[in-house]
């Protein structure tokens, strides 16, 4: 097949090539076959059209577009032998401690120019890897969850991976089930996400929404995330690039819509360098924690990850708990927080903020203008105090806004609304061991439960300014 010098694009119907599309017969082969033919002949569109079209791992190929009709699927076959090996490039991450494999179902690498396009879905059988959990275990809430599917025998790792590509899109599809992370995309250039419908189970283990990996000049907008862990991340994992390495940089996200039982928008991971982006224009809702961002995320990190210049505003959120701005325990220079700011949010939480440097290694230039939180509920949160750094010798964040070890922070035109609270809340706003901060426009009370009426607690802080705020107390 090959396409004539009058066509303006080439098109590759896949039923041309013998694929049968009855959900039971592999059709792999087909599938790969069509995109090297559109791959050898210059590129082009190849076709999905409607069916279900059970495959193993195909390799996308520059200058070749896989378009998805309405009606179609791409389902991931269940047995290892049909997927890629562990090693097929040296980048391809196996996170054994995960129980992940480094299988993919649609895997692109040093690629140019290559989308996934459509109406249709892929779909990465996530229940042909895990055991069932008990009817009582099964939630349909994203907010939390009482633990994850088992895994069997063994899963494959990202759904959809695209390795050191340049210009790649992927549009209107459905990604659904994914057994791991949906979307990955690592030392990426030129990249558009536009459109999509991800939706894993709340019980599947490190079932992520969309990963970017030290890529940049990427955008992602009007996508519905409905993940078993984080929604959206934005990485600086250089070590699996080695000396390809990049920073995470020049990245948008937009008017997406995220639920998730971990994070709906995380930040940091590894040892490198994210910086330059905004996010804004994005409903979190029913989630466990709206944002986080964090330097050193475990103790494999030598460091920790620096994050800087990152800007999200035009936030609606719902959620547990709402922003962790935090370096980590055993982040250490070069990583770093600076030039983080936090705008036109609007909050309903049963956790505060949580913004925490570490001695000698402080936040820097964080910004909060025209925050509304309305805070219910309790201080601490059963399910959510294990994992929350503890404040004041216990779990939870006792404040709608705490911070810690921070310099040049200011704070304007913040709101603090109370709602059926419980007795754990102490203070609208609680700040230690801090330099250079402005407060300015608060309005809030103290907690209805407060043993006291101070609104603004101080402690250990030097230059700080508050443009009238009544019960304000420093140390």
């Amino acid at each position: 097949m090959k396409c004539s010098d009058s066509d303006f694009a080439c098109f590759y119907d896949l039923r041309r090539f013998g694929a049968t599309g009855d959900g039971v017969t592999l059709d792999t082969a087909a599938l790969q076959q069509a995109i090297d033919c559109c791959h050898e002949a210059g590129g082009g569109t190849v076709l999905v059209p409607a069916g279900t079209y059970l495959t193993g791992t195909l390799y996308l190929k520059s200058h070749v577009t896989l378009h998805l009709s309405a009606g179609a699927t791409l389902l991931g076959s269940p047995r290892r032998e049909d997927y890629n090996a562990d090693d097929v490039f040296p980048e391809n991450p196996v996170f054994t401690v995960e129980n992940v494999t480094g299988a993919h179902l649609i895997l692109a690498y040093q690629a140019e120019d290559v989308a996934i396009t459509g109406e249709g879905t892929i779909d990465g059988n996530s229940s042909a890897f895990f055991e069932p959990l008990p009817p009582e275990e099964v939630t349909t809430t994203y907010r939390s969850k009482t633990r994850n599917f088992p895994i069997g025998e063994w899963r494959p790792g990202m759904m959809v991976y695209f390795c050191r590509c340049t210009k790649v899109s992927v549009r209107d599809v459905s990604l659904v089930d994914s057994p791991y992370w949906t979307l990955f995309l690592l030392g990426c250039e030129k990249v558009q996400v536009r459109g999509l419908r991800i939706t894993n189970p709340p019980q599947t283990a490190n079932g992520d929404g969309i990963d970017i990996d030290c890529c940049r000049d990427v955008t992602i907008s009007d996508c519905i995330i409905c993940s078993g862990d984080d929604s959206i991340t934005l990485r600086g994992h250089s070590a699996l690039l080695g000396e390809n390495a990049q920073p995470c940089e020049q990245v948008t996200v937009s008017n997406c819509v995220l639920s998730t039982p971990c994070n709906a928008v995380r930040v940091g991971v590894g040892d490198g360098i994210v910086r330059d982006c905004l996010l804004s224009n994005l409903i979190i809702k029913e989630s466990r924690t709206g944002i986080n961002l964090i330097c050193a995320y475990s103790e494999r990190s030598a460091h920790g990850t620096t994050l800087e210049n990152l800007h999200f505003e035009n936030v609606l959120m719902d959620s547990v708990n709402l922003i962790k701005l935090a370096l980590g325990r055993t982040a250490k220079l070069p990583a770093a927080i600076r030039n983080v700011s936090f705008s036109h949010m609007r909050a309903l939480g049963r956790e505060g903020m949580y913004f925490a440097g570490n001695p000698g290694l402080p936040l820097s230039g964080v910004r909060l203008h025209d925050v509304h939180l309305r805070l219910t509920g309790s201080a601490v949160d059963a399910e959510y105090a294990q994992k929350t750094p503890p404040v004041h010798g216990g779990g939870g964040v006792p404040a709608g806004l705490f911070v810690r070890h921070a310099e040049h922070l200011r704070v304007s035109g913040m709101e603090v609304e109370w709602e059926e609270v419980g007795g754990g809340w102490q203070h609208a706003v609680m700040i230690e061991d801090s330099q250079n901060v402005v407060i300015a426009d608060l309005e809030a009370t103290a907690p209805p439960t407060a043993p006291d009426n101070e609104v603004v607690h101080c402690t250990r802080v030097s230059d700080l300014r508050v443009r009238p705020v009544p019960g304000t107390q420093s140390e």
